[in-house]
Parts: structure tokens; sequence; C-alpha cells
């Protein structure tokens, strides 16, 4: 049988089971490792994009309760020396472990691996690597592990420096827009925030690629957690991102990166996850700022109707100020909340015994 040697992959990253970003290298790249060189791929080629976190070594025969997922096992055959009858079923229990790859050495313990044990691994894209003879395990133990920090912390500082450009944004009075803006341009991909109610807050990006983040949250992802597409917090694949904006224990929308192209990769949802919390402070920000804006026009407008607010230029300037334009026609409309009690009908039923008459009082902000 003639054996390949196998092609590096992209850079990957997978969601562990805790549901936290766990970086790694797709068994391409570990293939690509100077200890690796003399590696060869048996079987699998088809899953040399599945993702290594974390390096095993199999000392014992029942191994499957020792494995994790994305683990790279590495094996002589000695615990299967006596038993080579499990080497067949071997690939599919491992796979269904979700492990990553399995390298052997042969020649010492084990003269060949099973056919069916081979094709097995082609059928389910479960990488099968034969190791040189003169690699130790703690070499290649050594140099990936280093490798799979390298790329995390590479990662983790390649976010942090996102998280503090889009902070420094909205320190210097940027907002939604802007940092939406910076995220596209990072990314190189469309972004866009929408609210609960799958309104655009902001967007960057072609109008055919918003239009189509707009349809797709509303469609899958408007309920993620409550019903909707069963996920809860960020997640998504090669052609999107899925990031809620929450703030103060409330869900203010979504961020979403869309690329019809497919280049989104995992490492990118730490960035997505990192405007997401940026976009969080806007919002609230903005929810703040109109509070007390919504609270200065309702005093206003009180103050007018009580004769208290001044002449008729003070009034016009005042308006000006927030934004109100005189200068067209205006309507006056004084409405009451249904279920509510009138006021005068209240006072005048509690003091109608006495024959008191106690004037209606001026309207309050939620009346006008």
């Amino acid at each position: 049988m003639s054996y390949t040697s196998a092609d590096p992959g992209p850079p990957a990253l997978r969601l562990a089971s805790t549901g936290t970003l766990t970086y790694g290298l797709s068994v391409g790249e570990v293939l690509g490792a100077s200890t690796l060189n003399g590696a060869r791929l048996i079987a699998g080629r088809s899953g040399l994009d599945r993702v290594v976190q974390r390096l095993n070594v199999m000392e014992v025969p029942d191994i499957l309760s020792w494995v994790k997922p994305n683990e790279l096992l590495l094996t002589t055959g000695y615990p299967l020396r006596n038993t080579p009858q499990s080497l067949d079923n071997l690939v599919a229990d491992l796979d269904e472990r979700g492990l990553a790859a399995l390298a052997i050495k042969l020649g010492r313990y084990l003269d060949s691996l099973p056919a069916e044990m081979i094709a097995q691994a082609d059928r389910r894209g479960f990488p099968l690597i034969l190791l040189p003879n003169d690699v130790g395990f703690d070499d290649i133990l050594n140099q990936v592990l280093t490798d799979i920090l390298n790329r995390q912390a590479a990662v983790l500082a390649r976010t942090e420096e996102v998280h503090r450009a889009l902070v420094q944004i909205v320190l210097c009075g940027g907002g939604l827009q802007e940092v939406v803006d910076e995220v596209a341009s990072l990314l190189d991909v469309a972004v866009v925030v929408l609210d609960g109610e799958q309104r655009v807050l902001a967007g960057a990006g072609p109008d055919e690629h918003v239009q189509a983040m707009r349809g797709f949250d509303a469609g899958r992802h408007a309920a993620c957690g409550r019903g909707g597409c069963g996920i809860i917090g960020a997640h998504g694949t090669g052609d999107h991102l899925v990031v809620p904006v929450v703030a103060g224990g409330f869900d203010h929308g979504r961020i979403i990166a869309f690329s019809p192209a497919g280049t989104l990769r995992g490492s990118d949802l730490g960035i997505l996850e990192r405007a997401a919390t940026v976009a969080a402070l806007v919002v609230t920000k903005q929810q703040a700022v109109a509070a007390v804006e919504s609270k200065y026009r309702a005093d206003f407008l009180r103050d007018i109707l009580a004769g208290r607010a001044g002449d008729d230029d003070r009034v016009v300037a005042h308006c000006g100020g927030f934004g109100w334009d005189l200068d067209r026609p205006v309507m006056v409309v004084v409405a009451e909340l249904d279920g509510r009690p009138r006021a005068a009908a209240a006072a005048t039923a509690a003091t109608g015994a006495a024959g008191v008459t106690v004037p209606a009082p001026a309207p309050s902000p939620e009346n006008e």
C-alpha cells in the first residue's frame, strides 16, 4: 500500500462542550510540524480539517474510557498486540467519541493495520497517521502542545487589540455605526446590529447582505435560547456568526457577521463577542441619554402648559434645542390611558360630600 504526505490545513477553532472557545490546530497543521516530517497519512484525508485541542497516549486496551473529544491519540499498538481483532472497530469507536485522529507506529508490536480499519477511516473521514520510527512521543507532545498554546495566545492577543480599538471608538464619541464599520473592516465581511424587533440599528456592507442578515436572523436566530434555533449565546458557521447583545440582564438584539463566500473562521467569533460587548455599552448609553432627554422634554412641556416657560421667543428657542420644528403646522393632542381613573373625577368623588370643588391638575407627561 502506498502512503501519501498530507498538506497542512487551515487554522481551526471549535466550541468545546463547556461552551467556551478552545483554539487548536487542524490535523493538517499538526502533520506540518517539524517532528512529524516523516509522518504519512494512511487514510481519512477528508478529515484533515478536524481540530486537535489536546494529545493523549494509548497505554491500556480500554482506552475508550480515557479519551476526550478533539484529541490526537498516539500509540505504538502495544495495548492491542494480543487482541488484533479490536482494531477493526477501533476507528468507529474513536470517531464516535469525537477524536481528531489516530497516530500509530508500526513494526514493533503491530506489523500492519487491518484493511477494514483503513476502509472505515476513509468512510468516516477519520485520519490515520503512520508515525516515523525515529520520533519519540515526547517530541510530538512538546511541539504540538506548544503550537496550540501559541495559537491560543496569538488569537487572544488579536482579540484584546480589537477590543481596545472598539472601546477607543466609543470613548471618542463614536456610536454603533462606527463600531460596526470597524468590525466589518477587520473581518472583511458585512456586519449588522439588529434590535429585538429585527430593526437594523447599524450596518456595514452591501445593502443586499444587510437585508439578508435581517431576514436570516428573523427566520432562524431571533429566538436563540428561547425556542428558536435552540442555541444559547454566540454561535455560527462559515458564512455567518451570531452574537447576542446583552447588558444588565436585558437582551438588546444581535450582532451578525455575514460572508457569502464562507470566509468566516471560528477565531472571528471572539472578535464579534467583543464587538457585542462594546455595542451593549453604546446601546445602554443611548438609552440613558434618551431617558434624561425625555424627562427634560416632559418638564419643559409641563412648564409651557402651566405658563412658567417664559415668553414666546424663549419657548420657541427652547423648542429648537429639543429639535421641535414650530415653523410648520402643528397639532396638540391630549390623551388618556385606558383603564386609568380620571384625576378630576377621583378628586370630586373624594370631596363631593363636603361640596368642595377641586381643579383638575395640569396634564402629566404621559397624557401629553
